[in-house]
């Protein structure tokens, strides 16, 4: 929640501006005004915020007279972690003569600068530097920031003249960011004052130093709502489960392969069926018809039902038969031995 100041220190319609830039920043904070009017600065109130804004008001000397009861206070809860910003008179407060002394320095009017684009308290359009781009924004007697030598204080923008128009720095655990250029400012600020809006309103100015003040330093590139662009590999989450499914596919493969050895294993049956038939074809002529004929079959007929018996029965039983002892060796070569073998395999009696 963010906290603005309205009231003495304040002069009507710049709670209101800074309200609108709180609400529409990234952070949208809920904003609460307090003052005299509203909801009393107390410790207690404080402790429920995360930042406490400071809005234009009337001179220094006055909007110090309202602000210096809650000096104390405010200082003290800042150090402690909250967040300060300062627009305009809300930037000469947070200086230290007088003013709430939260700076590396101290604040002076813009306007008895030398070489200043701005002369009197009126108000104005003029044009600042910006993290390097230039930029005209609404003026009105400004605060120039004079900071201490080595201060460590983030310099967010520059006059022309070169001094410091908006800052951040570290105060205890906290931040303070202050702006001299009323860079909350919409158009109605142009046209009531009687001046042109046109490429002169910056409200993202606004919300870069609300953003760097509560959240840290940012590049220019990435202040606003660019930071948390860089979030979502979803894609990337939902990539390994797609790559799992090849490793599925691939486990079946294996029983694929395995088909093939079990055709291969009665391949040299086949090729073993030749040397046994030109051992049994020269003694008997006869023969070779029958066993020609058994091994057409599995040739001719596809199915394995066919094919498998005569494959194994013919090579199998002749292969050994010369190694019998003799005489057997001879009686295994003749004919009936032959065929009463071939009777005993296929169980059909003798012809």
């Amino acid at each position: 929640m963010a906290l603005v100041y309205r009231g003495p220190a304040s002069v009507p319609g710049t709670a209101e501006s800074v309200a609108a830039v709180l609400r529409t920043s990234p952070s949208k904070f809920r904003v609460e005004y307090v003052g005299p009017d509203d909801t009393p600065i107390t410790a207690e109130t404080l402790s429920r915020a995360a930042v406490f804004a400071q809005p234009g008001g009337p001179s220094l000397s006055k909007a110090w007279k309202a602000m210096k009861p809650y000096a104390g206070l405010i200082r003290d809860w800042i150090a402690g972690g909250g967040n300060y910003l300062g627009f305009c008179v809300g930037g000469y407060l947070a200086g230290a003569t007088p003013g709430f002394d939260l700076l590396p320095g101290d604040t002076s009017q813009y306007s008895a600068k030398q070489g200043a684009s701005v002369w009197d308290t009126a108000a104005h359009r003029s044009t600042i530097l910006w993290r390097g781009q230039e930029k005209t924004t609404y003026f009105q007697d400004p605060p120039a920031f004079d900071l201490e030598p080595g201060h460590g204080a983030s310099v967010l923008a520059t006059y022309r003249g070169g001094q410091v128009a908006a800052l951040v720095t570290d105060y205890g655990k906290g931040r303070v960011g202050v702006t001299g250029p009323h860079i909350e400012a919409d158009a109605s600020w142009f046209v009531d004052d009687g001046l042109s809006a046109d490429n002169a309103v910056h409200i993202d100015l606004a919300h870069d130093l609300i953003e760097t003040t509560v959240k840290g330093n940012l590049p220019a590139a990435t202040t606003g709502t660019a930071s948390p662009t860089p979030t979502t590999p979803k894609p990337t989450t939902t990539a390994p489960p797609v790559t799992t499914a090849p490793p599925v596919a691939t486990t079946e493969a294996p029983p694929a392969t395995t088909a093939p050895p079990a055709t291969t294993t009665e391949a040299p049956p086949v090729t073993t069926a030749p040397p046994v038939a030109t051992t049994t074809a020269p003694p008997v002529t006869t023969t070779a018809p029958p066993v020609t004929t058994t091994t057409a079959p599995p040739v001719s007929t596809a199915p394995p039902t066919t094919t498998a018996p005569p494959m194994s029965t013919p090579p199998a039983a002749s292969a050994p038969r010369a190694q019998l002892p003799w005489p057997w060796n001879l009686i295994a070569e003749q004919p009936l031995f032959d065929r009463f073998l071939r009777a005993i395999s296929t169980g059909n009696p003798l012809a």
